[in-house]
C-alpha cells in the first residue's frame, strides 16, 4: 500500500463527500421530496445522510487510488489543504443557509 497515495485519495474523497453534504443538506431544505425520500431510506433524513456520504468517500477513495499516479508529498500537500477549505466553506454555506432560514430570508 502507498500511503501517501492513500492520504491523496482519502482527502480528495473527503472534499467530495463534504461538498455532497453541504449540497444536499440545503437542496433537501428547500425541496421536500428530496428530504422524505431521505427519510424513507433509513427513518431519519440525517442518517441517510451520513449513509450516503460514507458510502460516497468509500467509493471515491478507492477510484481515486486506482487512477492517480505519482503522489508526492506537494500533491498530498495540496489535497489536504483543499480539504480544509472545503470543510470551512462548507461549514459557512450550511451556518448561512440555516441562519437565513432561521431568519425567514427565504
Amino acid at each position: 500500500m502507498n500511503k501517501p497515495k492513500l492520504i491523496y485519495s482519502s482527502a480528495v474523497a473527503s472534499s467530495l463527500a463534504i461538498v455532497f453534504v453541504a449540497a444536499i443538506t440545503i437542496v433537501a431544505e428547500l425541496q421536500v421530496p428530496l428530504k422524505d425520500w431521505l427519510k424513507s431510506l433509513s427513518g431519519h433524513h440525517w442518517v441517510s445522510k451520513g449513509i450516503l456520504s460514507f458510502l460516497l468517500y468509500v467509493v471515491a477513495v478507492f477510484v481515486m487510488y486506482a487512477v492517480t499516479k505519482n503522489v508526492d508529498r506537494k500533491k498530498t500537500k495540496g489535497a489536504l489543504w483543499v480539504t480544509i477549505i472545503t470543510t470551512i466553506l462548507g461549514s459557512l454555506a450550511l451556518l448561512t443557509f440555516f441562519t437565513g432560514h432561521h431568519l425567514g430570508w427565504y
